[in-house]
């Protein structure tokens, strides 16, 4: 009897094993713009079959650290996504490809990843909708710092780097480029134009082409994808930021595919490279230069990645789930500058309103804390990290409060002051 539960368990784990025409692909790019690929794919291998798993970053890696996962290929403009499979040494070798990795990381100004292939890249600015800004008479936008101009109040939206891979290093970017203190009270400014947080990034290209919002900052395939429908649709790069580069990388898993070392090949090959641009990706290839040339910056990926949470977390703790005393303080904060000049002690108290609406609740040697950086994660479930973030709401609420407390005094003192003449 052993020797026949032997015999029907080695028979169980050898199918379990037997390689799969079924490829299974975590990515976080939509199944819309994959499908077309895989078709073309599938005209070379006809007996291969496509199951497609879209997620955030967030919900991905958790997908991925389940040993039994069978997740074959994983195709995403988030690095983060592929470094613990890189860590762990769970993906399979690509040398067989023979791809160009010193051209891709001196072309992308960063390091290359063991077994994980670059097949095309994007870069980000800024999407408008032309007949909505003509509509509110609005300036054109041009970079970040534009969006604080307070004509844009609430005629802006953007997605939150806790929920988009894109917009993470978007802000991340602005932290590197500005430093810790001014990144931020960039962010906050931008905060109180917002008229709301998109759950995704291309709920952005959505709200903007639909008039819902005027301008937001996007990935270029959004925008390109929405230029192809609308004509009303404008973009342009942000300058002096990184390019992104679309990753792909083949996983070890129990029941391996045949052919995913074959798909990465075909994303690699000269035949999707020279279309790639008028695809349903809309990415640029690799030797491709850009349609808007503009001042690319490196990002630095390691310090991104390691205050990846901590960063997420601010952002929703002092923009996303203080949009509205954002909206309040900022819109405060502009009327006062609008009086004729301050007495030294309303430019004190403004100048006071101002602080503490663009400052964010830990300070830059606070963000260095490798403790607080490790204890703190994405977990609702988290206790620890649920009162940490209480903390930061917390102060934020009653910093925001403080500034439309000061700001409304002043206004009215102003209001008392010309009745009284």
């Amino acid at each position: 009897m052993k020797f026949l539960y032997a015999v029907i368990l080695l028979f169980s784990l050898s199918s379990w094993a037997k390689p799969t025409d079924q490829l299974i692909i975590l990515t976080t790019f939509t199944v819309e713009s994959l499908q077309p690929i895989l078709k073309k794919f599938q005209q070379q291998y006809p007996e291969v079959h496509f199951t497609i798993l879209h997620r955030r970053e967030s919900s991905g890696l958790r997908l991925l650290s389940h040993e039994d996962h069978d997740i074959d290929i994983v195709i995403s403009s988030t690095r983060s996504l592929f470094t613990p499979l890189v860590d762990d040494n769970r993906l399979l070798p690509l040398d067989a490809l023979n791809f160009d990795s010193t051209f891709q990381q001196q072309r992308f100004m960063q390091d290359s990843i063991a077994n994980v292939a670059i097949f095309g890249y994007s870069g980000y600015g800024l999407m408008w909708n032309e007949e909505y800004i003509k509509k509110h008479k609005l300036p054109v936008p041009n970079k970040w710092e534009s969006l604080a101009d307070p004509r844009y109040f609430r005629h802006l939206v953007m997605s939150s780097p806790a929920r988009s891979g894109t917009t993470h290093i978007m802000v991340e970017n602005i932290l590197q480029h500005y430093g810790w203190k001014n990144g931020w009270q960039l962010l906050l400014q931008i905060g109180g134009n917002l008229s709301s947080i998109s759950a995704r990034s291309y709920g952005v290209k959505d709200s903007i082409a639909r008039g819902l919002a005027g301008i937001g900052p996007i990935i270029d395939s959004y925008a390109h994808e929405s230029q192809k429908l609308f004509p009303f649709i404008n973009f342009a790069y942000q300058p002096k930021s990184p390019l992104l580069p679309s990753y792909v990388a083949a996983v070890k898993n129990i029941q391996q595919a045949n052919r995913s070392i074959e798909f990465i090949e075909f994303l690699l090959s000269d035949e999707l490279q020279k279309n790639l641009s008028t695809s349903s990706l809309n990415k640029y290839a690799l030797h491709q230069t850009m349609a808007q040339p503009f001042e690319v910056s490196s990002i630095d990926h390691h310090l991104m990645e390691e205050r990846a949470i901590l960063v997420k977390q601010l952002f929703e703790q002092s923009i996303n789930r203080q949009l509205i005393r954002l909206n309040q303080a900022w819109q405060l904060i502009h009327k006062v500058k609008q009086l004729s000049p301050l007495t030294p002690e309303e430019q004190r108290q403004y100048t006071l309103a101002i602080k503490l609406a663009s400052t964010p609740p830990i300070s830059e040697a606070q963000s260095r804390n490798p403790r607080l950086r490790k204890a703190i994660t994405m977990s609702r479930t988290d206790m620890h990290t649920a009162q940490i973030i209480l903390e930061w709401r917390t102060l934020m609420t009653e910093q925001l409060d403080q500034a439309i407390s000061i700001c409304e005094r002043l206004l009215d003192n102003r209001k008392l002051g010309g009745a009284n003449k």
